[in-house]
């Protein structure tokens, strides 16, 4: 894959832009959480205010990818967060400014992630596409574990406001080695001029064409519905972690802690990565996710258990280790069921989706899976602090069981 010169673009800057995207979110979780005390409402809303967005603009930024050169949106939305980079480093110590900073930079980043996975089909053979996406998937759960490792390292020697200029630099990195995409990427789709009320009847009619597509597609609708639980997965245990790790679990400060959470993840779910890489192909796809998305209810709940787990080890660990050497495993699962149900979901979207409704198709992925977290992210604030981070996360995991039960009965 890596020979094709247009991929080795695009992969590259998903590396570094990634990587910079994940060491940012730990830079903003520190700095938010210094200033609002750890609370998870605090972080939540922080969070929130990403999702907002999404689920305002993403299906109208759909639109817009399939018009323009998606080059020029990937190569803008870099130079758009270089900018971003720079102004938290103006408002460190302003947590309000943080949020609108958060949110601005989240409003304009929205045509990015469907003008990516647009841009793969374009560039690979479809043949490829699985060992694309899988290597995408696997580079960004990479990335992300690299981005949580190296962050708290970059701050303890330089200090957060050092990191982010560095992070500045990655992302500008990204955008320049975008710019010789070959000309698949450059095309647009001719459009005469139009009035803001035509205008608007046809943004209307585009949105209308691609859900019509998708309700008729029913194996597209459930991908995209479950495509969309494990970021949501992810971003609660973003909320609740450092208060679970901090509290529940006794492991360090926020800063530290969240590396033995979020780090054994995303190594385990580059090795998933891995072995879809080489043996995706022969697994069907729509099994393997329902057997791995029932299979991460229970990890989940093994994650709450991990004070209980612990117990089984007693005596045979040194002293101390118990709750961090049971902990990792099984975020490292957690990883591991994450790949096996993102990359086969995300290729089953791509080869629904048709060319002309892909950009629409990828926003709409956007939309539900920011509006799906939203609500988990609202109350699990609540509900930690009446009933406990450890029952949250066992509520958490029989939901996701229970959803996967449910797409088995009902399909």
């Amino acid at each position: 894959m890596l020979r094709n010169r247009a991929f080795l673009a695009i992969w590259s800057a998903q590396m570094a832009s990634q990587t910079a995207q994940n060491s940012l979110w730990y830079a903003l979780i520190i700095m938010v959480g210094e200033l609002t005390g750890k609370k998870p409402a605090g972080i939540g809303f922080t969070i929130i205010l990403v999702q907002i967005p999404t689920v305002l603009f993403s299906s109208l930024s759909g639109v817009l990818v399939d018009r323009v050169p998606k080059r020029t949106i990937l190569v803008a939305t870099n130079i758009i967060r270089v900018a971003g980079v720079l102004l938290y480093a103006l408002f460190q110590r302003d947590v309000l400014g943080l949020y609108v900073v958060t949110f601005a930079v989240a409003v304009v980043s929205q045509p990015f992630a469907p003008a990516e996975g647009s841009t793969i089909p374009l560039i690979v053979e479809e043949s490829e596409l699985i060992t694309a996406n899988s290597l995408f998937q696997m580079t960004f759960m990479t990335s992300q574990a690299a981005g949580f490792a190296l962050a708290p390292i970059a701050i303890g020697f330089f200090g957060i406001r050092t990191t982010l200029i560095v992070l500045a630099g990655l992302f500008a990195f990204s955008a320049l080695v975008l710019l010789p995409l070959p000309a698949a990427t450059r095309q647009r789709v001719p459009s005469e001029h139009l009035n803001t009320k035509d205008a608007a009847r046809r943004i209307w009619n585009d949105l209308t064409e691609v859900v019509q597509f998708i309700f008729h597609d029913h194996p597209l609708a459930i991908a995209l519905f479950q495509i969309a639980l494990a970021p949501t997965l992810l971003l609660v245990l973003a909320e609740v972690g450092p208060d679970f790790l901090s509290n529940t679990l006794g492991i360090g400060q926020t800063s530290t802690a969240l590396f033995f959470l979020l780090a054994p993840a995303g190594g385990g779910l580059a090795l998933g990565m891995v072995i879809l890489g080489q043996w995706g192909h022969r697994l069907r796809k729509d099994r393997l996710v329902l057997v791995s998305l029932i299979s991460l209810g229970v990890t989940v709940i093994g994650l709450a258990s991990v004070p209980t787990i612990a117990l089984l080890w007693h005596g045979l660990v040194p002293q101390g280790v118990e709750l961090t050497a049971t902990m990792v495993p099984i975020a490292a699962l957690m990883g591991i069921e994450v790949a096996f149900i993102n990359a086969p979901v995300q290729t089953i979207v791509q080869e629904r989706a048709s060319p002309g409704l892909r950009g629409r198709v990828l926003a709409l992925q956007q939309t539900l899976t920011a509006a799906m977290a939203i609500p988990p992210l609202i109350l699990v604030g609540g509900v930690a602090a009446v009933f406990g981070t450890p029952a949250t996360l066992s509520l958490m995991g029989v939901l996701i069981i229970s959803i996967g039960l449910g797409i088995v009965y009902y399909t």
